[in-house]
């Protein structure tokens, strides 16, 4: 089947509040056959979201907040999450995600204790938002203030210091829900475990190797009968 060709034949902002929405009119073609519609996209800036690890404690450092599009869709709890904000204007993913949680945890992220783990469209169907997601260590003495938000943005943050083997019970059993703390979960899981991964690829590397050798031995075995067989 042929694939049809897609064409953007005009945008239109169509609400234009503290969300934006933009109309587009979509042109698709097969070729003998064209037909028009409309699709919808939520114009929303980048988002940086961290995954911050407490080497002291073992723990990792989440927030918990009353989320009000969780209660529309009939979740009443407040929602567990890694800190995460948007990107301001100009400043760069990682910036935003240092100055979050400064502001949402109060921990200080020193010079190189920081990777950036992956960016991807969190609900790409209708959202331009794009997060970047990162992972940093702390210890106890980069803790600088309380945290919990800033003043004037309503936020309303409780911190928790989850043990690192609970951090995932929560994520297999349901209890987080956030999409961005389960992707951070992953990049926990490399966080900690990226020298066995590599260990990991080693080993099947020199079992890869060794069933090669098995096989040319075999392959050369078999020719040097059939040459005495001659």
């Amino acid at each position: 089947m042929m694939k049809k060709k897609i064409e953007i034949v005009s945008e239109e902002l169509v609400y234009d509040g503290y969300l934006k929405i933009t109309e587009a009119v979509v042109k698709e073609s097969d070729g003998e056959e064209q037909i028009q519609y409309s699709r919808f996209a939520l114009k929303r800036p980048d988002a940086a979201a961290i995954l911050v690890y407490n080497a002291d404690e073992d723990t990792v450092v989440l927030v918990k907040q009353h989320r009000y599009p969780a209660n529309v869709r009939g979740v009443n709890e407040d929602i567990f999450e890694i800190p995460a904000g948007k990107v301001d204007g100009n400043e760069n993913p990682e910036a935003a995600a240092i100055r979050e949680v400064k502001e949402e945890i109060g921990y200080e992220i020193k010079e190189g204790n920081m990777i950036f783990m992956s960016e991807y469209f969190p609900s790409v169907g209708y959202s331009s938002e794009m997060i970047h997601l990162y992972a940093a260590t702390v210890t106890n003495a980069d803790k600088t203030s309380e945290g919990g938000g800033v003043a004037g943005e309503h936020e309303n943050i409780d911190i928790h210091n989850v043990p690192a083997p609970e951090f995932f019970s929560m994520i297999a059993s349901g209890e987080i829900i956030d999409g961005k703390t389960i992707m951070g979960a992953n990049a926990f899981w490399h966080l900690r475990n990226d020298q066995f991964v590599k260990l990991g690829k080693e080993y099947y590397e020199i079992l890869r190797l060794e069933n090669a050798k098995e096989i040319a031995d075999q392959v050369i075995n078999e020719e040097d009968a059939d040459e005495t067989s001659k």
